[in-house]
């Protein structure tokens, strides 16, 4: 095993299963000391690893993609008992994350434009350079996919990266930084620092980190943006989603119920592109309705590692509080809990929540003007596509959305006008790798995935030629 440097006289914090509250693992946090000597590893090993070229780094990471695919079952493993997802879902995540990787090192470079003839015997081109050291802060719910969508544009592009786990999910996220030195990354080119928010502080405002990428609340991108304000670093910012699923009246139902639930429950609801909120058309809402309680009834509660089960826990105490304080809201607002509501009492120690519909809330609950981050799913009626689209866009987020209907007019309504990085079309929080990713308003701003990504870990400096 390639050991990955992290901490040396740091504290020393436990891991917990969030299905079983036992101890997962031990792990030391790096101290100032250690941040700083990461970061300059990084800066040191930066332009080798660009000068090494385009063709040396695709091939490391297509190696580092095979690698993290042939541990599938050791990297679920892991994550289902530090995250609490369900194992399944853990899978998903590892075969996503070396998807990621093996997307970047088969596209083609873009490291120079074509000449540009400008006239009078001059051209030009443009030349994509790297900014050098990155720092890439990573949330809890999605570790390995979210750190990897930061890792794979900002390596491929020739920079150095020193990544920040959650500091409850730094396990597999660690391994998978192991396995891809084991396939080739060189030292220093790919760091971790291990931690909360001190840690995070310290890279944002180190000098030599030129970038920082960073996924996570929208309270907490203010704060790194402010602190990033005073060196002009780069930024790009993935942050919260409240995000509208519009059924309309002409909709295959059975289409859009099984989207609703699987995006609405995947991960336990812990999902910045989650459905967290729908809209019925009022001729099918009721069927709507009692068709999509049914089948939240169905889904199994439990330990990921039941292969029955569909929901797991939520990932800590405090994030089954603040999902509990926003039904409780909704319920003083006027809603009806259809399904759910409580804690189930036959599945454990975790911190496990019901399923939970609710219907009949007013549009100032707290469930449509915050993030939901949980199973927790409110239903509305609507008259007309307008008052839909204007019911959706009345948040402060704008990160997914999505319509179901075959009516072209709605359709065009619908992609021209949701105020989203995202508009799913008879589809929903489905995430592809030539799509960028990011979001509008409050969501953040820049992009992950696709070409377009490599961007925002790049400056295109002009060359000019005379002839």
């Amino acid at each position: 095993m390639v050991p990955v440097t992290t901490a040396t006289q740091g504290d020393v914090y436990e891991v917990v299963n969030p299905s079983t509250l036992e101890v997962v693992d031990e792990v030391s946090t790096s101290t100032p000391a250690d941040v700083d000597a990461a970061i300059g590893r990084a800066a040191s090993a930066q332009p080798d690893w660009y000068a090494a070229g385009y063709t040396e780094r695709a091939a490391v990471m297509a190696a580092s993609a095979r690698t993290i695919a042939d541990n599938v079952d050791e990297l679920a493993s892991l994550l289902t008992r530090e995250q609490g997802k369900p194992l399944a879902e853990a899978k998903i995540e590892v075969l996503r994350t070396a998807g990621t990787l093996s997307y970047y090192a088969e596209l083609p470079a873009a490291e120079k434009s074509p000449a540009r003839e400008l006239g009078d015997g001059v051209s030009g081109y443009l030349l994509r350079l790297p900014l050098g050291v990155c720092a890439a802060i990573v949330p809890w719910n999605f570790p390995l996919a979210l750190l990897i969508n930061k890792l794979a544009p900002a390596l491929i592009t020739g920079n150095a990266v020193v990544a920040k786990p959650s500091p409850t999910t730094p396990l597999a996220s660690t391994r998978v930084v192991e396995l891809m030195l084991e396939a080739g990354v060189p030292g220093g080119v790919l760091e971790l620092a291990i931690g909360g928010r001190d840690v995070g502080v310290q890279l944002i405002q180190h000098p030599l980190v030129r970038m920082i990428s960073f996924t996570g609340s929208t309270h907490t991108g203010r704060e790194v943006m402010s602190l990033a304000a005073e060196g002009l670093k780069r930024l790009t910012l993935e942050l919260g989603g409240n995000d509208a699923f519009i059924v309309h009246g002409d909709a295959d139902l059975d289409s859009a119920l099984n989207a609703a639930v699987s995006s609405r429950f995947f991960n336990t609801g812990q999902g910045c592109i989650a459905t967290k909120r729908i809209y019925a058309h009022s001729p099918i809402h009721e069927r709507f309705t009692s068709l999509l309680a049914e089948r939240i009834a169905g889904l199994k509660v439990g330990d990921g590692f039941d292969p029955e089960v569909k929901v797991g826990p939520l990932h800590t105490a405090q994030q089954r509080e603040a999902v509990e304080r926003l039904t409780v809201d909704a319920v003083a607002r006027g809603a009806t809990i259809s399904v759910g509501g409580g804690r189930p009492d036959d599945v454990g120690p975790g911190y496990f929540l019901e399923p939970t519909l609710i219907v009949g809330t007013s549009d100032d609950a707290q469930l449509l003007t915050e993030e939901c981050f949980g199973p927790v799913l409110p239903v509305f009626s609507y008259e007309s596509i307008g008052e839909a689209i204007d019911r959706a866009n009345a948040t402060r987020y704008g990160l997914g959305s999505s319509v179901w209907t075959s009516d072209p007019a709605v359709i065009e309504a619908a992609v021209t006008m949701l105020q989203a990085g995202y508009t799913w079309v008879n589809t929903t929080a489905l995430i592809y790798e030539a799509m960028p990713h990011g979001g509008m308003k409050e969501s953040g701003f820049g992009k992950e995935k696709g070409p377009e990504a490599l961007d925002e870990y790049s400056e295109w400096k002009s060359v000019i030629r005379s002839d």
